[in-house]
């Protein structure tokens, strides 16, 4: 989606997500390339899209009901430049995840493969979800 990311964090492992004490904002990070750790910091809502468009590419036959059982955040405003308010996910040919994400001009990019992608849509699922739900 983006030509030229800001941040480019490379294939990206040991993932996690957590909810800042406020719980308007989702923190993102991982060990990307060279073993460098990164954090993101994410408005709900785009984590909500996020957690959406991984459900949808992860599973499809399901992603319909399981998306429609947690209610959507308003929108926050794009002129937070340390705030990711806007998230995309392309599968890309070999199979591998390309996350995206925008914080005001800025965007940057992690690479997952299956097996990290799953369990990155978990822990998502885990902060977002109720947790009646969980992952069932």
């Amino acid at each position: 989606m983006v030509s030229q990311p800001s941040h480019s964090y490379g294939p990206s492992k040991n993932l996690f997500v957590s909810r800042k004490a406020s719980g308007d904002s989702i923190i993102i990070g991982g060990t990307g390339e060279d073993n460098a750790r990164w954090i993101r910091v994410l408005s709900y809502r785009a984590a909500q899209m996020l957690w959406f468009n991984l459900a949808e590419l992860l599973y499809p036959e399901k992603s319909k009901r399981i998306t429609g059982l947690i209610t959507t955040a308003p929108l926050r405003g794009a002129d937070l430049p340390t705030i990711t308010t806007h998230t995309a996910v392309d599968k890309t040919d070999d199979g591998d995840f390309e996350v995206t994400g925008w914080a005001g001009s800025q965007s940057w990019v992690i690479r997952l493969n299956a097996e990290e992608v799953q369990r990155f849509w978990s822990a998502l699922d885990a902060v977002l979800t109720p947790i009646e739900w969980s992952g069932q």
